[in-house]
């Protein structure tokens, strides 16, 4: 049974309004307000569909009234084919979130060099690009970037992208590059004469510490205004 006070303390957890969670378990903000107040028992689908949503997001319902984070985890990307797992997972991620409804947060990259996504994922990287432009209308990205990227093609130039970059000042940006998506930090190591690696935290806690972190370095940031086009 899903009770008031476990709801009201689950979007306490990360921070939720009503809102919020009504569009990641797809049912209305009344529904939501109603529960909290006592003066309406979800039907066992509506509470699932509530429980799924919280899970996603590494919130789980306990024994005897109780609500709780699971255990934060680590994950290590090796080489190139790691390299691609970790991409496939930032679109599976990407995937639940737009049809979700979470446009409202957007995915953050620093230091981002498209150097090494060109070198080490090839015809891999374009067609991740594309796959995540399709869902542009429900997804979005900013990316601090160290200089110019030229991954664009003109035709994407020309229709937009899932893509917002700013330039952030070398004096203040960290050189090794991270990626803030859904409830997961990725820190990205990037050497010259070594395979990628990656490694992933899966922590809500983190992830909201980072997006906050990288808000006041966007907010400091100039605006890229001219998207320089591949050759």
């Amino acid at each position: 049974m899903l009770t008031a006070a476990q709801l009201r303390a689950a979007r306490g957890l990360l921070d939720w309004t009503r809102t919020e969670l009504a569009k990641a378990a797809n049912i209305s903000p009344e529904t939501v307000k109603n529960i909290e107040h006592g003066t309406f028992r979800p039907q066992e689908q509506t509470a699932d569909a509530i429980r799924k949503a919280f899970a996603q997001h590494d919130v789980i319902f306990t024994e005897n009234e109780g609500v709780q984070l699971k255990k934060d985890t680590v994950t290590r990307y090796d080489g190139i084919e790691g390299f691609k797992n970790f991409m496939e997972d930032v679109y599976a991620t990407a995937k639940l979130m737009a049809e979700a409804g979470q446009q409202d947060k957007p995915f953050y990259m620093s230091s981002l060099d498209d150097r090494f996504f060109i070198k080490y994922l090839g015809d891999f990287f374009t067609a991740h690009i594309q796959r995540m432009n399709a869902l542009k209308e429900k997804f979005r990205m900013r990316i601090l970037v160290k200089e110019r990227p030229h991954t664009y093609s003109s035709d994407e130039a020309k229709k937009g992208s899932y893509r917002e970059y700013r330039i952030q000042s070398t004096n203040v940006m960290g050189n090794v590059p991270f990626y803030v998506y859904g409830d997961k930090l990725a820190v990205l190591i990037f050497e010259e004469k070594s395979a990628p690696q990656i490694v992933v935290i899966t922590s809500s806690l983190v992830a909201k510490a980072y997006r906050e972190q990288f808000e006041i370095l966007w907010n400091t940031s100039k605006p890229l205004n001219k998207i320089e086009v591949a050759k």
